[in-house]
């Protein structure tokens, strides 16, 4: 599954923290469809067949799809970078492996919300990235104002704007199990995705 079947992101300077008593709340068919596969298989489940949903956030790693390799082009090519103040959940791929590992040798079932130990801002992201590559990018808050307008005024281009910097976050006492699977810190992940 993943961390969409609560819907998106905060809007850029809002915080957003899904807790265990967060409903659940698909904004969109992705969504809605990680939802009903979940309920779907859970249906399913008995002392033969026992169920591990995983809700993760954005996850990430060498040859990764999506929004990691977007922010790393930009890494690549910027001089400067928006300063937004967010927090984001992530999982890198070495510590979702890790977590799965884990779940089959101790046969687990149930829901399951791994992340990384850290939350992580977008901006310093990126700037990890581009100090990985030898490269130096500036954050600057100079693009917040026409990011934050963007952000209210919706639409495609706001929903980007807001999933990249908004916030959206699992608790981390959710990710918290009795075996440990947040092997690699962001630093370490974002050297290894390189």
């Amino acid at each position: 599954s993943s961390i969409i079947v609560y819907g998106e992101s905060a809007g850029i300077g809002k915080e957003r923290m899904i807790t265990k008593e967060t409903p659940l709340s698909p904004a969109n068919f992705y969504g809605d469809s990680k939802v009903k596969a979940e309920e779907a298989l859970t249906k399913m489940a008995d002392e033969n067949f026992k169920v591990v949903v995983l809700r993760p956030p954005m996850i990430y790693g060498k040859g990764s799809k999506g929004n990691y390799p977007i922010l790393a082009k930009m890494a690549r090519k910027l001089p400067f970078f928006p300063n937004v103040k967010n927090q984001r959940s992530m999982l890198y791929i070495g510590n979702l492996c890790k977590f799965v590992a884990c779940v089959i040798e101790r046969e687990e079932y149930g829901i399951f919300y791994p992340q990384n130990r850290e939350y992580v801002n977008t901006g310093e992201m990126v700037k990890h990235i581009a100090g990985v590559r030898g490269k130096k990018i500036h954050l600057t808050g100079l693009f917040n104002p026409i990011l934050k307008l963007m952000g209210k005024l919706g639409g495609k281009l706001g929903g980007i704007v807001n999933k990249a910097f908004g916030s959206m976050v699992y608790d981390k006492a959710m990710s918290e199990y009795d075996f440990e699977y947040q092997m690699y810190d962001l630093e370490e992940s974002i050297r290894l995705t390189g």
